[in-house]
């Protein structure tokens, strides 16, 4: 039978209006769903919006950690399951470090939820050797199956809510160089509701999403699609006064098909998303194609390497993430800085990025208005794209610090990273310095101690011979 997705889509829910409209269609016809699993079909509740997210909590040697979702869906108390992806999704995980990204928004029957099922089809993952340095690639193939459980269960009343999965990788990925690797997904479940009747743009952990990176698939005057590369379904977003647009428009009239952005939002309380920002960043030829670097040409750089992390556009295919691709770099490539979150006031450096600052280890986004050249072996190199521009972009990392992260304070510490971790292997660096501004989220709002395991969050640079973080958010990883 079909799925409760096949009949409550996310263009149901433009508006509360439409949304019950449909419920009560829905009820009127006396459709049904079933599990996936033969459990029994009951008669179709009332739902509830759900954005489900998925994050990172790092095995720090990894460079990148590529899922391929083929299913995946949430389980009542009664048996019932509902659909969150039920298709082939491709999921990164390294980039989430420390942040949420969302899978789907789903319409959910109101009630409780005890588990989460996963059939994963295949993992790649990138890494260097800790003998030699070089990058390794790594594939295992499944079907690897996870049943999930929601720890205390999960309750989905009337108003849309978050739900979390943050993945140990550390402790779900195991085996080292030379031996054979498993892959045994474990996840730390958490809610996040809706505050003040709206979701935090900045933060997809409460009903939020920062700088979803897709293709429009539609516009009108009120609203535009998307499809994002690894997220389920298609989003639909809610044009307001408040919704501003940068980049390559000004106005929602100069939205076209194809073409590639990045999408600020909130969560709202009939369960549509509001668009905070758009960022409009290349026409529908191009591709974007962001990931950390691994290897820089010469100075000032004229090509990059980098190890594919996300991306978007025609051009782009789930075999590119955890592989590498060739950047081009031209005299007129222009390079900028993602400071929707971060603010660079008042620093004791200069944050630099150009040719001349740009160096292996970094987070960026180069963005084309050509598609990727495809290179037909993909290994270990996928394709290579000609920038027309570079965006630094936001990137995590993991550490401890000597003192106490309280929020609201301005100051800078030293984050000692863990001794196999990729950044070391790729940079030599052993500690980054952390710039904690007025604007920096320290998670939940609540002083974290000295010693305490912290995920920061934020743009990195390399100037006087050191690296520093500016950070947009810092956690404890407890």
């Amino acid at each position: 039978m079909k799925s409760l997705n096949s009949y409550l889509t996310l263009s149901h829910l433009r508006s509360g209006l439409k949304m019950a409209t449909w419920i009560v269609a829905i009820v009127a016809l006396g459709l049904v769903g079933c599990g996936g699993d033969g459990s029994s079909s009951t008669t179709l509740a009332a739902t509830t919006a759900v954005q489900v997210n998925m994050g990172d909590a790092p095995a720090d040697w990894l460079l990148s950690f590529s899922m391929n979702v083929s299913s995946m869906s949430l389980k009542t108390s009664n048996g019932e399951s509902v659909t969150v992806a039920g298709s082939s999704t491709p999921m990164e995980m390294i980039h989430r470090l420390g942040t949420m990204e969302p899978v789907a928004l789903i319409a959910a029957p109101r009630g409780t939820y005890t588990s989460a099922q996963l059939s994963i089809a295949s993992c790649t993952f990138s890494y260097l050797d800790p003998n030699t340095g070089a990058l390794q690639q790594k594939t295992l193939n499944g079907p690897i199956n996870a049943s999930v459980p929601l720890g205390s269960n999960v309750t989905v009343g009337t108003t849309p809510l978050a739900l979390n999965f943050d993945l140990d990788l550390e402790h779900s990925l195991s085996g080292t160089t030379g031996s054979a690797f498993q892959f045994s997904p474990q996840f730390h479940i958490g809610t996040g509701a809706l505050s003040g009747g709206s979701g935090n743009g900045m933060n997809a952990r409460y009903g939020g999403m920062y700088q979803l990176m897709g293709v429009v698939t539609g516009a009108s005057a009120d609203s535009f699609s998307v499809k994002a590369f690894q997220v389920a379904n298609t989003f639909t977003f809610r044009i307001t006064t408040e919704t501003q647009f940068q980049g390559r428009v000004s106005q929602a009239s100069q939205l076209g098909t194809g073409m590639g952005v990045l999408v600020t939002a909130a969560l709202q309380s009939d369960g549509t998303f509001a668009a905070k920002r758009v960022r409009a960043t290349m026409s529908s030829a191009g591709a974007m194609g962001g990931g950390i670097i691994t290897a820089v040409d010469a100075v000032p750089a004229t090509q990059l390497t980098i190890v594919m992390q996300n991306g978007a556009g025609a051009s782009i295919n789930t075999d590119y993430l955890s592989k590498t691709l060739l950047v081009k770099l031209l005299e007129t490539t222009t390079y900028e800085m993602d400071t929707d979150r971060v603010s660079l006031n008042g620093l004791d450096f200069t944050p630099v990025i150009d040719a001349s600052n740009i160096h292996a280890g970094q987070s960026i986004l180069p963005l084309s208005d050509t598609a990727i050249t495809p290179i037909s072996s993909c290994d270990p190199v996928c394709g290579e794209l000609t920038a027309s521009t570079v965006r630094l972009r936001e990137q995590g990392a993991r550490g401890t610090a000597t003192v106490d992260i309280n929020p609201g304070v301005v100051t800078s510490f030293t984050l000692t990273l863990p001794t196999d971790c990729a950044f070391t292997k790729l940079t030599g660096a052993s500690t980054i310095i952390v710039y904690q501004q007025p604007g920096t989220n320290v998670e939940d709002n609540t002083a974290i101690t000295a010693g305490t395991t912290l995920r920061v969050h934020g743009l990195l640079f390399f100037s006087g011979e050191q690296w520093r973080l500016v950070a947009s958010t810092i956690s404890s990883t407890t």
